[in-house]
């Protein structure tokens, strides 16, 4: 593989991220053995647009863990994707199809940044004016500690019946301000998000110091409901980003981080991976 220098991907060309890209994606058959990549073992992953990030400037956290920790990894990952639909939908069918077949040491999982913090972000906030607290503990509740944890739950014993040695290694989210940037921003204008401004905004919540406690507290509650799966089951590995990365340099937009933000995240999960 030829040499990409981690350090300066922030200042790669679409050219050459691309090219980093169709390097790490290829098939297993034709990668490179895990002992002349210095690296660890097949892996599988499911998850959303952290692990599949599919814009051309961008690279994600799997091309990472691939590019510059050596790891096979088989993807079922889909950006847009809830946790819901990842647990429960059509697609789960072919993940456990794959878990069997390969058994692998670990299944990275990326999932509850659509859930918590993407378009029904605006679902837990109380109106400004309502005089309640901003957040809606009671939905805060209720999805994150009762739905989601279900979910999860579930997950972790969907998994150990198709393969019992493999940890489920999951990154809860970080912390992210709402600073109205999507994935493509043009002069007043931007789509493919924002998620987060605009839902603080219709709910008149504009404090800047407000609408931040709104985020960063329902990104805890969910760090807090995965902490408690990790003491739960031996088999859950819960890797807590919000120490990683930084708030204020770390983004490209409310809900991706940086390409130098995905490098840095990839070299956490894979000491995580590694120690197993």
């Amino acid at each position: 593989m030829p040499a990409f220098n981690p350090a300066t991907i922030d200042t790669w060309s679409e050219e050459e991220i691309a090219q980093f890209k169709r390097l790490t994606q290829r098939p297993r058959a034709l990668l490179p053995s895990v002992e002349m990549l210095g690296a660890g073992g097949e892996l599988v992953a499911e998850g959303d647009s952290w692990f599949d990030y599919p814009v051309p400037f961008a690279v994600d956290i799997i091309d990472c863990l691939r590019g510059f920790h050596g790891f096979r990894i088989e993807k079922h990952a889909k950006y847009g994707d809830t946790l819901e639909n990842m647990i429960f939908g059509p697609s789960s069918t072919a993940l456990m199809q794959a878990l069997r077949e390969i058994q692998p040491k670990a299944l990275l999982f990326s999932g509850g940044g659509n859930d918590v913090a993407g378009d029904t972000f605006g679902g837990y906030l109380n109106h400004k004016l309502s005089g309640l607290p901003l957040v809606r503990p009671d939905v805060a509740r209720y999805l994150i500690d009762t739905v989601f944890a279900g979910y999860l739950r579930h997950f972790i014993g969907a998994v150990a019946a198709v393969s019992p040695a493999t940890v489920i290694v999951m990154h809860g989210y970080a912390h992210t301000r709402p600073t109205g940037k999507g994935v493509v921003n043009l002069p007043g204008f931007s789509f493919i998000g924002p998620w987060l401004m605009p839902a603080l905004r219709a709910k008149q919540i504009h404090d800047a110091a407000e609408q931040t406690a709104c985020v960063f507290g329902l990104i805890d509650r969910y760090n807090e409901m995965l902490a408690r799966l990790d003491a739960e089951f031996p088999q859950f590995r819960y890797v807590d980003l919000r120490p990683v990365v930084d708030p204020d340099q770390d983004w490209a937009n409310e809900l991706h981080l940086k390409n130098s933000a995905c490098v840095k995240v990839a070299g956490h999960i894979a000491g995580v991976i590694q120690a197993l």
